[in-house]
């Protein structure tokens, strides 16, 4: 019997490997690869610019503990459960602690990775404002992974627990630990502080331990978390290519008909489609704003003309770039299919539909700097990012659906 659990534990591993490939091949694809070195080549220098500028009165050890605190919280669990497990492995429950045990660790060698790149990142803020020196980063990334295991092995004693307030004040109390232990340590605090705080985390961890041994497994929530987990995944896949698992939400969002109201003609039936389809679709109708919001904000808290170019094109690129899944979403419907309409008229229906958005994007990108009375600079970006895409809808975006029907036939 235990040997079937081995087996079953090594078959979800590598079908979880091979399905995070098998979109992970697309999502880092050369384009977005350009993209991010370019984006994080900008970052790293405005932070390096930034952290330049630091006095020693700063407080990098309580942003750090709360960065931290927040992130080491944030523990969940990889239990690769489906919907079957719960008839088909609870006759087994009381023999699954190795399998259990063995998805702490993968989701701990998992998450890892995310504790060292934050770390990295705010090492040279905590060096330039304490004086202390990038030897110190490997002690600290031990002690940081080490509070990544107690908060994954509480985690996972409280999926014993139904009630979500005891969830959710878990989660309070382990953001309030961790932080706390943090900044003690980077701080440079007493010992005795360091240690009553780890001993209290300690007794908080053996608590729930002894606590959860008198509790079933709730295989309704561990699936319904583990579900979660990979529609998230889904969810960021989608943007780079379409994703069958996937089944977006629709809403009617009957106050915007006039905004997406087309004639009556043959001639606008891929447009209606794909406007409707944008609007009303929450993963692309929510990746839209996400992306105009998140640009429009970072526009408004620079005064440079450079940056906020750069930026409006990058975010334009990214929509762009990230809608284009768009245009495959009525391939598989059959009624489609009896349109009396030629596959030209339906991409250079996406097309225009394409360029609108994002032209719409590019208006709103170039409001930051009106409000701020940046007259010049509102033109020069709107110029810009009405140029660009028009240049992605022209000649990017039609090279791209070339590859994808190239693809498909």
């Amino acid at each position: 019997m235990m040997n079937n659990v081995e087996s079953i534990w090594k078959k979800r591993i590598v079908e979880y490997n091979q399905e995070l490939q098998k979109y992970l091949k697309y999502m880092f694809n050369d384009h977005l690869l350009f993209v991010l070195i370019f984006a994080l080549g900008g970052a790293a220098f405005t932070y390096n610019q930034w952290v330049k500028t630091l006095e020693p009165t700063f407080p990098a050890p309580i942003i750090m503990a709360v960065i931290l605190g927040v992130l080491l919280a944030w523990s969940p669990v990889y239990t690769f459960l489906r919907e079957a497990d719960a008839v088909f492995l609870l006759p087994l429950e009381g023999r699954l602690s190795g399998y259990f045990t063995k998805n702490i660790w993968i989701s701990f060698m998992f998450q890892s990775y995310i504790q060292l790149l934050v770390l990295a990142a705010l090492m040279p803020m905590y060096v330039a404002v304490t004086g202390s020196t990038f030897k110190r980063f490997f002690p600290l990334l031990a002690f940081i992974l080490a509070l990544k295991v107690w908060n994954l092995y509480v985690r996972w004693f409280m999926l014993r627990f139904q009630e979500k307030e005891a969830h959710w004040m878990d989660s309070l109390l382990r953001v309030l630990l961790s932080g706390a232990i943090v900044f003690l340590v980077l701080s440079g605090a007493p010992y005795w502080m360091t240690i009553l705080i780890g001993i209290i985390m300690l007794l908080y961890a053996l608590y729930f331990y002894q606590t959860s041994k008198t509790k079933n497994l709730k295989w309704d929530l561990l699936i319904n978390l583990e579900q979660q987990r990979m529609l998230i995944f889904y969810r960021i896949a989608n943007m780079f290519t379409d994703v069958p698992k996937l089944k977006g939400r629709i809403h009617r969002r009957k106050w915007l008909d006039g905004l997406v109201k087309t004639p009556f003609s043959e001639e606008y039936t891929y447009r209606f489609l794909y406007l409707r389809s944008l609007v009303r679709t929450s993963e692309y109708s929510g990746l839209y704003v996400r992306l105009t919001l998140i640009g429009a904000v970072l526009i408004y808290t620079n005064q440079s003309l450079l940056v906020g170019v750069l930026t409006a094109v990058l975010f334009l690129y990214l929509t762009g770039f990230q809608l284009i899944p768009l245009f495959k979403r009525f391939d598989y419907k059959i009624w489609v299919l009896l349109y009396p309409v030629s596959r030209e008229l339906k991409k250079s229906s996406f097309q225009k539909v394409m360029n609108q958005s994002m032209m719409l994007q590019a208006v709103v990108f170039s409001l930051p700097f009106l409000i701020k009375g940046m007259l010049l600079e509102c033109v020069i970006t709107l110029l810009l990012g009405l140029s660009f895409s028009l240049l992605f809808s022209q000649y990017y975006l039609v090279q791209r659906l070339k590859k994808m029907e190239d693809s498909i036939y």
